[in-house]
């Protein structure tokens, strides 16, 4: 599982939380550092909605679906996409990249 995986990496797990409701209220209330959404949860709900809670509180995520990118919410294109299924490596990377993003320069002509 995710969350085994996560804390064998030397991190703290919040969840795992499947429905809206209770991924809205850890978005919204708990001190996390990056967040792992699965794009579908319980019940048939969609992730989006905790997309723009995590966004307005500067909190980098990434999205992990099995679906085609073209099926996501055109709002979530360009996002960090980790696809299933994916190993522990994929995992780990994706991991760093969400706390240690690489600084870009922007150039100037």
């Amino acid at each position: 599982m995710i969350e085994e995986t996560v804390r064998r990496l030397g991190h703290e797990v919040a969840g795992p939380v499947g429905d809206l409701a209770g991924a809205l209220r850890l978005a919204e209330e708990e001190p996390v550092s990056a967040a792992i959404l699965d794009v579908h949860l319980q019940r048939n709900e969609r992730v989006y909605p905790v997309v723009h809670v995590l966004r307005r509180r500067g909190i980098p995520f990434v999205l992990t679906t099995a679906y085609r990118e073209s099926e996501l919410d055109p709002d979530c294109a360009g996002e960090m996409l980790l696809r299933k299924p994916f190993d522990d490596l994929d995992l780990k990377r994706c991991i760093d990249g969400l706390l240690h993003p690489v600084a870009t320069t922007a150039h100037s002509d």
